[in-house]
């Protein structure tokens, strides 16, 4: 049930996936002024409107993180992210449904203990005393998402609906020590959900530019578990049943699609992130005493992402894409459960049309900056955080289209 703020490297910043299609993916996640297939439900579900008549999408993103530590390995691991999404245009008139089901959140780290870790003070924990040897992290998250669309006149559609967050299983592995000598081993695991909503609007302004909008509310995700030998305030083993609030954060995107030619289409899109939302893990137990108390204090941030499409036919399409992401994790609360760090991309796909069904293919490859930790902690406590951390990322989306 606990550290789901820490789960891992995920490809954006912190612990968020934007990848849903791979449409969007090869074009480096701009898409909300485009939004031309199925994945508008999660992408700009005022985008909908597009779509006629019954369109159902499923596919999988595949994700496969490597960090290092001071040139020790994190274990490798494949994440195989699924999607899927429906629309349909209800008759002749101006209202659309949709449905969605995807993964915005979550993956895992898993660190040897070769990585170098071992009992420390973190000025992050409250009070200093409890102390963290980490082992492995795993959060899994998926969201469902039931949506309606109006087009409110020919150039001009809005979108909106409910998002279910179910957070399907946490766990979190790690060793914990009383700083006098003493210390154990200690498991979690839990599950949890919340509720927010969504927000999309499209505005059609000429033949060739279009402008999308699109809101996600977030949500505070009350999870629940069994914790075995969590260090509680005094540094002591707590067992028992827990919870901690998980705050899924707040995001909103604002992008354009432009039509050059009959040939060729470019995306630009902004994309915030409201991180200062992800402030601190307070772990309670049942009867509302805290456990424990772990500080974040992220910073938002915005990403910039940019894509194009060349449609070589009346059946294939050749998409290209870039991105620079800054990380929301600051130095103070920077631990190797998300060894977080500025971040870009490059992306291509392809996709091919034949009318009654579509197929779509994407690679992305993702860059983080080298992030260098250097602790304020005093000399007398020092760090086994302190040191250079390397992460680069692969992924690969493919998805099929039906249309009915």
């Amino acid at each position: 049930m606990v550290l789901v703020l820490a789960a891992g490297t995920a490809f954006a910043g912190a612990f968020r996936i934007p990848e849903s299609g791979a449409a969007a993916m090869a074009q480096g996640n701009a898409f909300v002024g485009q939004a031309d297939d199925p994945s508008a439900v999660h992408h700009n579900p005022g985008a909908i409107t597009g779509l006629e008549g019954a369109q159902f999408m499923s596919g999988l993103t595949i994700i496969t993180p490597e960090s290092e530590f001071e040139g020790v390995d994190m274990k490798k691991e494949t994440h195989y992210v699924p999607y899927l999404f429906y629309t349909n245009h209800l008759g002749e008139g101006d209202w659309w449904l949709g449905f969605g089901i995807n993964a915005p959140y979550g993956l895992g780290t898993e660190w040897g203990s070769n990585a170098g870790f071992n009992a420390f003070f973190r000025s992050t924990v409250t009070p200093l005393a409890p102390v963290d040897v980490i082992t492995k992290t795993s959060l899994e998250i998926v969201k469902i998402s039931p949506v309606a669309a109006y087009r409110v006149n020919d150039k001009f559609s809005v979108g909106f609906g409910p998002e279910y967050y179910y957070v399907k299983e946490v766990i979190y592995n790690g060793g914990g020590a009383d700083g006098g000598g003493s210390g154990w081993d200690y498991t979690m695991e839990g599950d949890g959900n919340g509720l927010g909503f969504t927000f999309g609007s499209l505005y059609q302004a000429t033949d060739a530019l279009r402008i999308g909008f699109s809101y996600h509310s977030g949500a505070t995700a009350e999870l629940t578990g069994d914790a075995d030998g969590l260090p509680d305030t005094g540094g002591n083993p707590y067992v028992g049943r827990a919870s901690v609030d998980l705050n899924i954060p707040e995001s909103y995107a604002v992008g354009i699609n432009y039509r050059t030619s009959e040939k060729f289409s470019f995306n630009v899109d902004l994309d915030f992130t409201q991180w200062s939302d992800y402030d601190k893990l307070v772990f309670k137990k049942p009867d509302g005493s805290v456990i424990r108390t772990v500080n974040k204090n992220y910073e938002d941030v915005m990403a910039t992402r940019l894509g194009g499409s060349y449609y070589v036919d009346n059946n294939w399409t050749i998409r290209f894409g870039y991105l620079t992401e800054p990380t929301p994790v600051i130095e103070s609360t920077f631990d190797p459960r998300l060894p977080d760090a500025d971040a870009t991309a490059i992306s291509v796909g392809a996709g091919y049309d034949a009318g009654s069904w579509a197929t779509n293919f994407a690679y992305m490859a993702v860059s983080k900056d080298d992030r260098t930790v250097n602790s304020d902690e005093p000399a007398s406590i020092p760090t086994l955080y302190d040191g250079v951390y390397k992460t680069k990322i692969s992924l690969i989306s493919a998805d099929v289209i039906f249309r009915f």
